[in-house]
C-alpha cells in the first residue's frame, strides 16, 4: 500500500524521535535511576590527573565520529547551507569591513561571520571545493564542536553529584540525542554555538562568577541575536547577588565595570565590520519574519497561524500584540520561578529561569522559528544535573523528543516537498499541544525536591575499585501491597448513603456546563412551514414575474417530505419566448437546496442575459415545496410581483440564509429521521422504516412543541443526551462505593466525550437507544447488588421493572438495544447463579450465618424466591417489554391502513431484517468495528464555508483521552478479571463487549457512531482505573487525575468547532485538529 508522502514524513520523524526517546529513557532506567531516586549504586570517582578525563573523552570522541559521519552524509538544509557557503566566500574575498555593505542577503551577526572566515581560510589552505563533502563538514564542524562543548560542561557539573559513569551517560545522552544531531550534523545550523554560551552564562551565574557570565552573554549575542532572549537571567542574578545578598558598593562597582567591559568588548569585536553596519544589521535581523509563527509548532501554529501575518486578528487583538504579551509574560514568569526557587535555596533556579523564558517565548510569542526552543533541552538537563529528580529528566526527554519532531518534520518537509512548501497537518497541533503539556509539567518538576545521597565509601577488592552495595532512603511501608484475589462468599444487599450536597453540586455543575454547550447554537427556530403541493398533477407549470429583467443566478427550494424532485427551468424576457436552462433536480428534504443539474455541484446557472419571467415545471405528482428563493450572484433575493398567486412559496423568504448551513435545515441522516418524525405527526407513510419507530416518535415530540424546524427536531435528542448524565452519575456512584470524585469523573468524561456531544445534537435515533441501554444496565446492576435473602422479595422487583421498561423502550428505538438486552439477560442469570452458589454455601453450614443472614433462612427460601423471580421476569422482560415494543407502532404507518397494529409490527420486523441482512451499500466514511476505538475514520456529517472563507464542520468521533485511553484500560480490566477475579472489572468488561462484540459478525456498512453504546462503559472502566489509583497509599495520583480530567475537557473545547459546526479558520482545523490523515473534519 502506497503511503502519502506527508504521512511518511511523520512516520520517519516518529521512528527516529522514538529511538531517541527510548535511548533517553533507557539511560535513566539503566544507569541514572539508582542515584536519582535516593540510591547510590556506584563508587565515587577519585581518579586524579589526565586519567579522570579518559571516559568523557571516549564518550565525546564516539559522539564526534557519529556527528561527522552524519555531517558528511546529509547535505543539510539547502537554503541555510547555501547561505553559509556564500557568506564564507564573500567575507573572505571582501574582508570584514566591506561585508555588510555588499548587495547581498546577510542576516547573521558578525560573530558567526568571523567564524565562517576561519572556516573559509582553512578550506582554502587545503583546497576544499565549495559545497563538496569536505566543505559541508567544515561548515558543520563548528556547531558540532559546540555540541561537544555543551556535553563537556554537563559532565563537569554532573561530577559534583553523580558518579563518573552517570556523568558520562548524561553528557552522551545529550550530544547524541536526535535533536542535537539533527540541528548541527544534519541541518547544519548554528544554534549549538550560542546555546553553549547560554549554558555557560547559567553555570557562571550559579557559581557567582558574574563577570564571566557577562562576557559569555555578549559573545553569544555577537554570534546569534537569540541570546538576547536570556537577558532576564542576568537581571535576576544581579538583583539577587549584588543587591539582596550583602550589598557592597565595591561589589556593585566591580560588577558595573565588568558589565561595561563586556559591552565594550562587543563594540571592539564589531569594529572590523563597522559599528554602524553591525547595529543596522541587528535592527534589520530583529525586524524580520513578521509572522505569527515561522514553522514553530506553538500555540499560534496550533491555531492555524503558521506563516500568517502578525497583523491577523486573533481573540480581538493583532498577533503582534499577543506576541508582546508573550514576551512580557516570559520575562515575568522567569523572575517568578527564579525567586520561588531562591526561597527554597534551589541552585537549579538559574537554569530553570532560562528554560521558562525560552519556553514561554517559543509557545506564546510570535516570529518564533522551529529551532528557537533548542536551548531549552540543555537548560532543563542542566537543571536536572543540579537537582536530580526524575520529573526534571522526564521534561528533558519530552522537550528533546518534541523539539526533534518539530525541527525534523520541517526539515523532512523541505527535503520531500521543496523549500517553498510550509508544513501542514495534524502533526503541528499534536506537537504543539504536547509541548504545552510538557511546559506545564516543567513547572511542577521545578518544585520537586531531590533525595540524592552522598557517595558511599569506596570499597577496594584485589586492588580494584568495586561498586558499593546501594542503600535506599525509602521505608519498607512504602512498598506496594499485593492486592488479594477475591473469594466467593454470601453477600448482603449493598446499601449506599443518600446523595449529599456535594454530589448534587458536582452533578448539576456538570449538567449546567454541558447543557450550555449542548443547547447553544442547536439550530434555527425559524424554517418554512406553509407548503405548496402538486396534488397528484404532473408537469405543473409555475410562472413567476420578477417585474423587470433581473440577473438570475440560482433558484433554491425548501422541499417538504419527498426528496429528489425533478424540474425544468425556463426563462423569458417577454413572457412568451422561453429559453430552457435545463432539466434540474432538488435532492434533500427540509433543507435549502439548489435546483441544479443532477450529479453536478452547480453553484450558478452562468446566464449571459437578464430575464423577467421564470417558469418552473414540476414533473412529480407528489411534490411538496415549502418555499422557493430566487437570487442573483450576490444572493440578493428577488420576490416575484405575482407572489400572491403562489403565497405558500414566497411567504417566508426571511427564513433563507446564505450560505446554506446545518443551522437552517437537515444534514446527514436527519433527512430520514426528522422527516419520518414529521410524517408520523401528519399520519403519512413513514419513509424511514429500517429501524423501530419510537426514536422517530420522540423526535416528533420536539417538532410538536417547537415546529418543524432544526431546533424542533433536535431538541429532544439533546435533552436525552443531557439526561444520560444523571443516570451515569448514579451508575458510577453505585459501582464505586458512593465516591463523589469518581462519579463526577465518569460523568464529566462522558459529558465531554465528542461522540456524546455530536451524536445527541443530531436528529437521529442513536441517542435514544444508547440512553435506554445505559438505563437497563444500571437498573440490572442495582438488582445484582440486592439479595432476596435479606430484602423483601417485592422490593427486588422494582429495579427489574425499570430494567424491563428501559429494555422495551430501547428495543423500540433501535435494534442495537436488542443485543444489549440479550447481554443483560445473561447477566441476570449470572446473578441467579450467584444466589444458587450462596444457597450451596448456606446448605453446607446450615447453623451458621453470614453478614447477619441466617443460613437456615437461605436454604428455606431459595427455591421459592428463585421461581417467583423467574416468573416475574417472564412477565416483565417478555410480556411488558413486548407490549411496549408493540405500542411503539401506534404512530407508525406503512401505507396500508387496513393492517392491524400487530400485522404492521410483524411486517416491519421482516422488512427491517431483510434490509439490514441484504444491505450492500458503501460510504466514504464507513468503518469496521475494530477501527472504532482507534478513531481511524470518524463519521463526517457536514462541511461548509462562510462568505468570509471560514470553515465549518461536524464530525462524529471520540475524545482521544477517552477512546484511546480506553484501549489499555480495557486490557487492564481483563487483567484484573484474570488476576484478581475482580467482579466490577468483569461486569464492566462484559457490558462493554455486549455492545461491541455483535458488530464483529455484521458484514454490512457500519459507522463509528455504532460504537456510541459502548462509550459509557469505556468511561466507567476508566473511572474504575482512576479509583484504583486514587485508593493507593501514595496520594500523588490525585493531582494527575485532575490533570487528566482537565485535559479531556480542554480537548473538548479545542475540538468544539468541528463537533458543533462553529465557523473557524480552516488552517486551525488542518494544523491543529486533524491529528490523523483519515480525519476529514472539513472540506
Amino acid at each position: 500500500m502506497e503511503i502519502d508522502s506527508n504521512l511518511q514524513i511523520i512516520i520517519d520523524c516518529l521512528e527516529i524521535g522514538g529511538i531517541g526517546l527510548f535511548m533517553m529513557i533507557g539511560a535513566y532506567l539503566w544507569r541514572l535511576r539508582y542515584e536519582v531516586e535516593g540510591y547510590r549504586r556506584y563508587a565515587a570517582d577519585n581518579e586524579k590527573g589526565c586519567k579522570r578525563y579518559l571516559y568523557i573523552a571516549l564518550v565525546l570522541g564516539v559522539a564526534l565520529v557519529v556527528k561527522l559521519i552524519l555531517a558528511a552524509h546529509y547535505k543539510g538544509y539547502e537554503t541555510d547551507m547555501n547561505c553559509f557557503y556564500s557568506w564564507s566566500d564573500m567575507i573572505y574575498e571582501n574582508g570584514f569591513g566591506n561585508f555588510y555593505s555588499l548587495d547581498a542577503f546577510t542576516d547573521y551577526p558578525p560573530g558567526y561571520m568571523a567564524i565562517l572566515w576561519v572556516v573559509e581560510f582553512i578550506s582554502r589552505i587545503f583546497s576544499i571545493e565549495t559545497a563538496s563533502v569536505a566543505s559541508r563538514v567544515m561548515i558543520k564542524l563548528v556547531p558540532i564542536l559546540a555540541d561537544l562543548g555543551a556535553g563537556f560542561v554537563i559532565w563537569r557539573m554532573a561530577k559534583e553529584k553523580f558518579s563518573e559513569g552517570s556523568a558520562c551517560t548524561l553528557a552522551g545522552v545529550y550530544v547524541i540525542s536526535p535533536i542535537v544531531l539533527m540541528d548541527s550534523s544534519v541541518w547544519g545550523q548554528t544554534d549549538s554555538v550560542f546555546t553553549l554560551c547560554v549554558l555557560l552564562v547559567g553555570m557562571f551565574c550559579m557559581q557567582k562568577k558574574r563577570i564571566p557570565a557577562y562576557f559569555a552573554f555578549v559573545i553569544g549575542a555577537f554570534i546569534k541575536p537569540q541570546t538576547l532572549i536570556f537577558a532576564p537571567i542576568l537581571i535576576w542574578t544581579i538583583v539577587e547577588q549584588v543587591f539582596i545578598e550583602d550589598f557592597d558598593i565595591k561589589k556593585f562597582v566591580r560588577d558595573l565595570i565588568g558589565g561595561l567591559s563586556a559591552i565594550a568588548l562587543f563594540f571592539v569585536m564589531a569594529l572590523p565590520f563597522g559599528v554602524g553596519a553591525v547595529m543596522k544589521q541587528y535592527i534589520e535581523t530583529l525586524g524580520q519574519y513578521e509572522y505569527g509563527s515561522v514553522n514553530a509548532y506553538n500555540i499560534w501554529a496550533f491555531l492555524g497561524k503558521n506563516w500568517a501575518s502578525q497583523d491577523d486578528i486573533m481573540f480581538g487583538l493583532p498577533l503582534r500584540v499577543w506576541g508582546s504579551v508573550g514576551l512580557l509574560a516570559a520575562v515575568i514568569l522567569s523572575g517568578v520561578i527564579f525567586f520561588i526557587l531562591r526561597k527554597k535555596n534551589d541552585e537549579s533556579r538559574y537554569f530553570a529561569s532560562m528554560a521558562v523564558v525560552i519556553g514561554t517565548m517559543f509557545l506564546f510569542s510570535v516570529r518564533m522559528h522551529e529551532r528557537y526552543m533548542f536551548p531549552i533541552v540543555v537548560l532543563v538537563l542542566a537543571a536536572f544535573v543540579i537537582k536530580p529528580v526524575r520529573e526534571m529528566y522526564a521534561v528533558f526527554a519530552g522537550f528533546a523528543f518534541l523539539q526533534f519532531m518539530n525541527v525534523g518534520h520541517v526539515y523532512k518537509n523541505v527535503v520531500v516537498n521543496g523549500a517553498s512548501s510550509a508544513p501542514t497537518g495534524g502533526i503541528i497541533g499534536v506537537t504543539a499541544l504536547l509541548t504545552v503539556g510538557v511546559y506545564g509539567y516543567m513547572w511542577f518538576a521545578f518544585t520537586r525536591s531531590s533525595e540524592i545521597l552522598p557517595f558511599s565509601n569506596e570499597i577496594k577488592s584485589k586492588g580494584r575499585k568495586a561498586s558499593t552495595r546501594f542503600t535506599s532512603v525509602k521505608s519498607e511501608d512504602e512498598e506496594p501491597v499485593r492486592e488479594p484475589r477475591r473469594r466467593f462468599s454470601i453477600k448482603p444487599t449493598r446499601k449506599l448513603p443518600r446523595m449529599n450536597r456535594t454530589d448534587f453540586i458536582v452533578l448539576f455543575a456538570i449538567i449546567a456546563v454541558y447543557g450550555t454547550f449542548a443547547l447553544i447554537n442547536l439550530g434555527s427556530t425559524d424554517a418554512p412551514q406553509t407548503e405548496w403541493r402538486s396534488d397528484g398533477a404532473t408537469d405543473t407549470e409555475l410562472v413567476f414575474d420578477l417585474g423587470e429583467d433581473k440577473h438570475i443566478d440560482m433558484v433554491y427550494t425548501y422541499l417538504g417530505h419527498n426528496e429528489g424532485r425533478r424540474f425544468t427551468l425556463d426563462l423569458s424576457q417577454d413572457g412568451v419566448s422561453y429559453e430552457t436552462v435545463g432539466e434540474l433536480k432538488a435532492d434533500d428534504v427540509f433543507h435549502w437546496d439548489r435546483v441544479k443539474k443532477e450529479d453536478e455541484d452547480q453553484e450558478s446557472y452562468n446566464l449571459a442575459k437578464d430575464y423577467r419571467y421564470l417558469k418552473l415545471t414540476v414533473h412529480d405528482q407528489d411534490c411538496f415545496i415549502r418555499e422557493i428563493v430566487i437570487t442573483d450572484e450576490e444572493r440578493n433575493i428577488f420576490t416575484p410581483v405575482n407572489a400572491d398567486e403562489y403565497e405558500p412559496l414566497f411567504d417566508e423568504q426571511d427564513t433563507f440564509e446564505y450560505p446554506v448551513t446545518w443551522r437552517s435545515g437537515t444534514y446527514f441522516d436527519e433527512i430520514y429521521h426528522a422527516r419520518t418524525a414529521n410524517e408520523m405527526i401528519n399520519s403519512q407513510y413513514n419513509y424511514e422504516n429500517t429501524h423501530p419507530p419510537l426514536g422517530k416518535f420522540l423526535i416528533g415530540i420536539g417538532i410538536r412543541l417547537f415546529g418543524m424546524d432544526p431546533f424542533g427536531w433536535r431538541i429532544i435528542g439533546t435533552l436525552f443526551g443531557i439526561g444520560m448524565l444523571p443516570i451515569l452519575y448514579l451508575f458510577a456512584r453505585r459501582l464505586f462505593d458512593g465516591s463523589t470524585l469518581i462519579s463526577g469523573a465518569a460523568t464529566g468524561l462522558f459529558a465531554f466525550d465528542f461522540m456524546h456531544f455530536s451524536q445527541t445534537r443530531i436528529a437521529t435515533i442513536d441517542v435514544y437507544g444508547t440512553f435506554f441501554i445505559i438505563a437497563m444496565f444500571f437498573f440490572m446492576y442495582v438488582y445484582s447488588q440486592m439479595s432476596f435473602y435479606d430484602t423483601k422479595l417485592v422490593k427486588t422487583f422494582l429495579p427489574l421493572l425499570l430494567a424491563a421498561v428501559s429494555m422495551g423502550l430501547g428495543c423500540a428505538s433501535k435494534w442495537t438495544a436488542v443485543y444489549a438486552s440479550a447481554g443483560m439477560g445473561i447477566f441476570f442469570f449470572a446473578v441467579m447463579i450467584r444466589r444458587y452458589r450462596e444457597y450451596r454455601i448456606a446448605k453446607a453450614d446450615p447453623d451458621g450465618s453470614t453478614e447477619g443472614i441466617e443460613h437456615k433462612h437461605i436454604t428455606a427460601v431459595w427455591m421459592r424466591y428463585t421461581l417467583i423471580t423467574l416468573g416475574v421476569c417472564v412477565l416483565l422482560f417478555i410480556v411488558l417489554a413486548g407490549v411496549i415494543y408493540l405500542l411503539s407502532y401506534i404512530p407508525f404507518s406503512n401505507g396500508d391502513e387496513s393492517m392491524s397494529l400487530w400485522d404492521r409490527m410483524i411486517k416491519n420486523q421482516v422488512d427491517m431484517y431483510n434490509y439490514h441482512a441484504n444491505l450492500d451499500a458503501t460510504h466514504p466514511y464507513s468503518s469496521v468495528w475494530y477501527e472504532w476505538p482507534t478513531m481511524i475514520r470518524p463519521v463526517f456529517y457536514y462541511s461548509g464555508t462562510t462568505l468570509d472563507g471560514l470553515k465549518e464542520g461536524i464530525s462524529a468521533m471520540g475524545n482521544p483521552l477517552v477512546w484511546w485511553v480506553g484501549i489499555p484500560v480495557f486490557i487492564y480490566m481483563i487483567y484484573r478479571c484474570i488476576r484478581y477475579s475482580d467482579g466490577k472489572a468483569m461486569f464492566l468488561s462484559y457490558a462493554y463487549l455486549v455492545q461491541l462484540a455483535p458488530w464483529i459478525l455484521v458484514s454490512r456498512c457500519t459507522f463509528a457512531y455504532h460504537y456510541f453504546p459502548s462509550v459509557p462503559f469505556v468511561v466507567l472502566m476508566i473511572a474504575y482505573t482512576i479509583k484504583i489509583l486514587d485508593d493507593r497509599k501514595d496520594k500523588h495520583w490525585r493531582k494527575w487525575i485532575y490533570v487528566y480530567l482537565g485535559s479531556a475537557f480542554v480537548l473538548f473545547i479545542l475540538f468544539y468547532p468541528v463537533l458543533s459546526g462553529v465557523s473557524v479558520d480552516g488552517n486551525y482545523i488542518r494544523d491543529g485538529l486533524k491529528w490523523l490523515p483519515s480525519w476529514a473534519l472539513y472540506i
